[in-house]
């Protein structure tokens, strides 16, 4: 993994609705870094759910506006 300054994003999930369906919806994160899946680079970072925190990998995130505290 190579280390960057970690900063606030949001990263995309498939959230189940009550008619059945998913649609793609846009969750905080915090960004930790980068590695490589599978000769894929990917972002390293940290999602929040319940009152937990774990470490994941997405291939993508948005950014959110700079100068954003931690």
């Amino acid at each position: 993994m190579i280390a960057v300054t970690p900063y606030l994003a949001q990263h995309r999930v498939l959230v189940a609705k009550a008619n059945g369906k998913h649609s793609p919806e846009w969750q905080s994160c915090k960004v930790l870094g980068v590695t490589v899946v599978d000769d894929e680079p990917k972002y390293v970072i940290e999602i929040y759910h319940g009152g937990t925190s774990s470490l994941t990998t997405t291939d993508e995130v948005k950014r959110l506006e700079r100068g954003n505290p931690l």
